[in-house]
């Protein structure tokens, strides 16, 4: 069991460091509002994941048991999207631009925290994946103390992940390194997003 959530918390991670629209927003919220504004931005896409996991491990909840027809549909479904995602990222090519620009006016805190629940709320991959995830300790039969856990511990962790990238951001050799790396990164995601997916399918 601890196993497997090691893998489902290193897939959630490596999701985290591969680019993508929460951290695009910070990126802008950073560069052109402030620090102020991209933090309550980072505590907006928190609070917005922690509403997705809510909404999923509920519905996962009132799913029937296994031996209903619908779980192993889903199960089918959520490990398709997992390989084709974790398929599409090892492929990648991207590069990334991250360009300098001055903050134009000073944002708000509040206004980032709108900002943040807005945009990652109105993400429909924020729910798939965690679909995905919460449906490999579902099917695991993780207790439900140890949902709840794995919830606090993703919000935590995307909360201090992205008030630590507004601060990197503002450090050259970090946005350096990021612009080098992001092709391993998206490999890394990749692959542990293709493992679970097999997990699901051939579990």
């Amino acid at each position: 069991m601890f196993a497997l959530f090691l893998l489902v918390a290193s897939t959630h991670f490596a999701a985290l460091l591969s680019p993508g629209p929460d951290f695009f927003l910070l990126i802008r919220a950073a560069l052109l509002r402030g620090r102020q504004q991209a933090d309550g931005c980072a505590t907006g896409i928190a609070l917005a994941n922690l509403l997705s996991m809510l909404l999923v491990v509920l519905a996962l909840h009132l799913l029937p048991a296994r031996s209903g027809w619908l779980w192993p549909v889903l199960q089918i479904a959520g490990g398709v999207y997992f390989v084709w995602i974790g398929g599409q990222a090892l492929r990648s090519r991207r590069q990334l631009e991250l360009a300098v620009v001055v903050a134009r006016e000073a944002g708000s805190w509040a206004g980032g925290l709108r900002e943040g629940l807005l945009v990652s709320c109105l993400n429909p991959k924020v729910p798939i994946f965690y679909a995905g995830l919460f449906g490999v300790l579902r099917d695991a039969a993780m207790p439900a103390w140890g949902l709840v856990l794995s919830m606090l511990w993703m919000t935590l962790v995307v909360l201090g992940w992205d008030l630590a990238l507004v601060r990197l951001l503002g450090q050259a050799r970090w946005r350096s390194w990021l612009q080098r790396r992001v092709a391993w990164l998206d490999r890394l995601c990749g692959g542990l997003l293709l493992a679970l997916g097999l997990w699901l399918l051939l579990g």
